[in-house]
């Protein structure tokens, strides 16, 4: 019975230990975006746009993206893309035009910020806009709006200024596939 309560009694205290750190943590967090959206911050934002291709298992296309630097780590703004996807059981192609909301988080490897992982993550909606194949058989038609959503994690190196180049991964509502692009 004594280690019982002795267990126990050091589980509560790791808790409480942790529970102080992550309140920090979320204080911290809080003051960081009050910063960056104060007109203080507000003067460090800078433009970024970034152009990519994707090659997922049944589909590839081209991405845009157009938003605003707020700090060192983050990118809020807008993305759009374009899918050519091929159904073999179908078979037919159909082709739809996203766009949705996008935002980019950068975690810096070294001092000197040249190289960074990074997440994108844009939700939005899909218009399918052409359709050729075994429509029957496919649940797609055009006309429909469908949800589309893309995580984009991956590897950064910067070049000069904000000139960048950017590989990794992609998920996607179609499926999961690579992408490579550039940024300013």
């Amino acid at each position: 019975m004594r280690h019982f309560l002795l267990i126990c009694l050091s589980i509560l205290v790791g808790f409480s230990a942790s529970a102080q750190t992550m309140a920090d943590d979320i204080q911290t967090w809080v003051e960081d975006w009050k910063y960056t959206f104060s007109p203080e911050g507000r003067k460090t934002w800078r433009p970024e746009f970034t152009a990519r291709v994707y090659m997922e298992l049944n589909s590839k296309g081209p991405a845009i993206t157009g938003g605003v630097r707020i700090n060192n780590k983050r990118t809020l703004g807008l993305m759009v893309w374009q899918d050519e996807i091929y159904i073999d059981a179908a078979p037919g192609h159909f082709w739809n035009v996203s766009a949705g909301l996008y935002t980019r988080r950068y975690f810096h490897l070294g001092k000197k910020d040249i190289v960074a992982l990074y997440s994108d993550l844009a939700i939005g909606a899909r218009y399918v806009y052409k359709v050729r194949g075994n429509i029957e058989s496919m649940e797609q038609r055009p006309g429909d709006i469908w949800f589309a959503a893309v995580w984009d994690p991956g590897i950064r190196f910067r070049f000069w200024r904000n000139v960048h180049m950017f590989l990794g991964p992609q998920f996607s509502t179609n499926v999961f596939g690579l992408h490579l692009g550039v940024g300013f």
